[in-house]
């Protein structure tokens, strides 16, 4: 019997590898994505925005699949597959009806698998992170100090959000202060995390410095706080999410492994509304709320709400194949959806039609561009190194790399920006800014135009 729904898990599991595989290899990148390929070209310990996890599955995926969709692609999608195969290790042998229906139900965590995008990583890692921490709270083996404070090291080298996961699960069970080997833990995290920490000391610290101040703050919003909570109901079922509080409302956890998921669940989602009375809150920094979540309540659901649940489920999981459709056909998307900023032109015809514009317009000069994300997406599509000047635009990886450095300061170059400073060739993107191309300027120029010097151009 359990070798028969072994089979049938593998046989579902390959089938969402496959198909997240063709819509990843079919579908154009998005900036992000761009953005993050161009940290693999210069593999680093830490990065301007993020730490370095992405950056490593996406040069493995390029060392074997090129410099194409796909290999940037590849090997979130093989993660993916290996959070779901933890999570129904768990909790999902039992009932498999129910187990498929929560991951399809929510499209934080099998989404995940069709773009290269740090939440991957950081849902990976968080999952075995449960997974281990369970092995640890009931036995105190080295092996197990030693998987833990591996898995605790790779949260952190995913996202800075790991953080806040181990700080709720000391929340959730103080006693862990009086494990000697947890100061074993925390002393080997420290250790296997001080790569990351030496490049921050190199670089002035530059990624907390950005995250704590050097976003754009926005004080109390309304918007803020509806946009979180929406997004959140819709991330995490839409319906079902109201089961979740239900169950939650009508049982109590006292188990030490359930308050920890409890803590990384609603303690999480907490946490972040009452930032977002401060700061716009982006949705899928909860990625791993859903992990836990299903942990945490899918036996429960079992014996007290099987029935509503697998009805409420259908529509987000229509919803979300959707969705998967409308990516794989994002041009008709496009095409018969035009409202303003429709997010769909950001993987459309930019191979096709846009980048083939921006060549004609720069015939055979150098490419320079000003902002990060059109910067990386030309840079990819055209497989040249693009220096990001950053004169309009916010600071960005670019700034550490200094590409325009060896730029001469006379040279004729073509620039790609989001304003309108020079006599420019204006492109459409149909999302966000178009682009401006200034088909025959000078870093002298450049510099001149917008108030400042060559000088500081190439921050000499």
């Amino acid at each position: 019997m359990f070798e028969d729904k072994k089979r049938v898990f593998f046989l579902m599991l390959f089938v969402i590898f496959i198909s997240n595989l063709f819509i990843g290899a079919s579908v154009e990148l998005s900036f992000d994505e761009s953005y993050y390929w161009m940290y693999s070209e210069y593999m680093a310990w830490g990065y301007f925005d993020h730490p370095p996890m992405m950056a490593l599955f996406i040069k493995m995926g390029t060392l074997l699949f090129g410099q194409t969709e796909l290999g940037v692609r590849f090997f979130f999608n093989i993660f993916m597959c290996a959070t779901v195969y933890l999570i129904w290790d768990m909790v999902g042998k039992k009932n498999q009806l129910l187990f498929w229906v929560s991951i399809l139900s929510m499209p934080l965590i099998y989404f995940g698998g069709i773009l290269a995008l740090p939440d991957t990583p950081l849902l990976f890692f968080g999952t075995l992170y449960f997974y281990v921490l369970k092995k640890y709270i009931n036995e105190d083996s080295i092996r197990n100090v030693l998987f833990l404070a591996f898995t605790i090291a790779c949260l952190f080298y995913s996202k800075y959000h790991g953080l806040l996961i181990v700080l709720l699960t000391v929340l959730a069970n103080p006693s862990f202060l009086k494990r000697r080997s947890f100061y074993g833990v925390a002393g080997l995290v420290v250790i296997f995390f001080l790569p990351h920490m030496y490049w921050q000391y190199k670089h002035e610290f530059i990624s907390f410095k950005f995250h704590l101040t050097g976003r754009r703050e926005k004080h109390f919003n309304i918007q803020n706080i509806l946009d979180y909570v929406g997004g959140q109901i819709g991330l995490m079922g839409i319906f079902n999410f109201f089961i979740f509080c239900l169950i939650f409302y009508k049982n109590k956890f006292n188990d030490t492994f359930e308050r920890i998921l409890l803590f990384n669940s609603f303690g999480f989602l907490i946490f972040l509304f009452f930032m977002s009375f401060r700061n716009q809150m982006e949705a899928n920094w909860t990625v791993t709320c859903s992990v836990a979540l299903i942990i945490l309540f899918l036996t429960r659901i079992e014996l007290n709400y099987k029935k509503p649940y697998l009805i409420l489920s259908i529509f987000p999981i229509l919803l979300g194949l959707a969705f998967k459709l409308a990516i794989l056909n994002a041009n008709w998307v496009a095409d018969n959806f035009q409202f303003k900023d429709n997010r769909v032109n950001e993987i459309v015809r930019w191979k096709s039609s846009k980048i083939p514009q921006i060549l004609a317009e720069c015939e055979d000069r150098m490419i320079v561009g000003d902002n990060f994300q059109i910067t990386s997406k030309v840079s990819f599509y055209t497989k040249r190194k693009i220096a990001a000047l950053h004169l309009n635009s916010r600071e960005s990886q670019y700034s550490i790399l200094n590409l325009q450095k060896d730029i001469d300061p006379n040279q004729e170059i073509c620039f790609l920006s989001s304003k309108e400073k020079l006599p420019s060739v204006k492109i459409e993107s149909y999302y966000k800014d178009p682009v401006y191309v200034a088909k025959r300027t000078t870093l002298t120029e450049l510099a001149k135009v917008n108030g400042t010097t060559y000088e500081e151009i190439i921050r000499n």
